[in-house]
């Protein structure tokens, strides 16, 4: 590497290390708001997903925002495939999900150029082995454990990565409340939290984010009939517990980086149809802290088998 650019990129990881943040985590923000305390009715499921997002500012640890030369845009979309069984533990039911998904680009590491316009690719699998739901009288409770597998092309520093080059295991749990006698009415959150392993031969490890989802929401139409289901505001906040940090071959980049801790909000509409079918929802980040800021799109079709 060439002392210019090495002087360069020491620059852009002072501003981006943070912003990077965000975008190097495998749990992607948005793919859940609405009743996501409540696991599906026993049975098998296949579905397909997609998710985006776009942003043209950075904020900086200290509030201050910096306008991008060129807007950074990531796509993905999934086959899902979900089974809810009738095997029971302490009362719950027993499920396990897989997630199979491509993505356009993952911004996985600082640096000074990214190519998010080189095809598509296959980017972290996702397998929740373990998911436990209850159904109480005014109340869904859920918890479960995941992994995301460093599947999909990466290569440190490279240009065009599709993978992260990383596992990650994640702990959920989560409630969804109704809030009258005909659950018509209903508040839910859900807690996540990840621990991510080091980047695939190299020292670099990507700071946990913990994750606060949910919404707030209301049926409409008459319950099993093709055109009902729900509607309302969806949010999330997400924090880092840990700087991220690595130490490479000064041949690549000199000494220790220690990113800031990042921390960035989200709130926007969600419409649920088809009995629950087809899920719409797009969510404004704000309060942004060490992050990129913009947009986050996410919709899903999926059908009992």
């Amino acid at each position: 590497m060439s002392s210019r650019l090495r002087t360069v990129l020491a620059g852009v990881i002072g501003l981006v290390a943070g912003p990077a943040a965000s975008a190097q985590q495998n749990f992607l923000p948005g793919f859940a708001g609405l009743k996501d305390g409540t696991q599906a009715p026993p049975g098998i499921y296949a579905g397909v997903v997609g998710w985006g997002y776009n942003a043209g500012t950075v904020f900086t640890a200290s509030g201050q925002s910096v306008r991008l030369s060129s807007s950074y845009s990531e796509y993905v979309v999934g086959a899902l495939g979900s089974m809810v069984t009738n095997l029971k533990l302490l009362g719950a039911n027993y499920g396990f999900t897989l997630l199979v998904p491509w993505a356009s680009a993952r911004l996985d590491i600082p640096r000074v150029n990214v190519n998010t316009g080189g095809g598509w690719g296959l980017t972290s699998i996702y397998l929740q082995p373990v998911n436990f739901g209850w159904h109480l009288t005014q109340a869904d409770f859920i918890v479960g454990y995941a992994l995301y597998f460093p599947s999909g092309g990466w290569t440190f520093l490279g240009n065009s990565n599709f993978g992260l080059g990383m596992y990650t295991q994640e702990i959920n749990a989560g409630s969804t409340v109704y809030l009258n006698a005909q659950k018509s009415v209903h508040f839910s959150a859900e807690l996540v939290y990840d621990i991510n392993s080091l980047k695939r031969d190299t020292t670099y490890r990507q700071s946990d984010p913990l994750t606060l989802q949910g919404g707030l929401g209301v049926n409409y139409g008459q319950s099993k009939q093709p055109f009902s289901g729900w509607f309302g505001v969806s949010a999330y906040g997400q924090w880092t517990l840990h700087p991220t940090t690595y130490s490479v071959s000064l041949s690549t980049i000199s000494g220790t980086v220690t990113g800031p801790y990042s921390k960035n909000y989200g709130v926007g509409p969600e419409f649920v149809t088809l009995e629950g079918a087809i899920t719409l929802r797009y969510l404004w980040q704000l309060g942004t802290r060490s992050a990129y800021q913009g947009g986050v799109w996410f919709a899903q079709f999926a059908v009992p088998l």
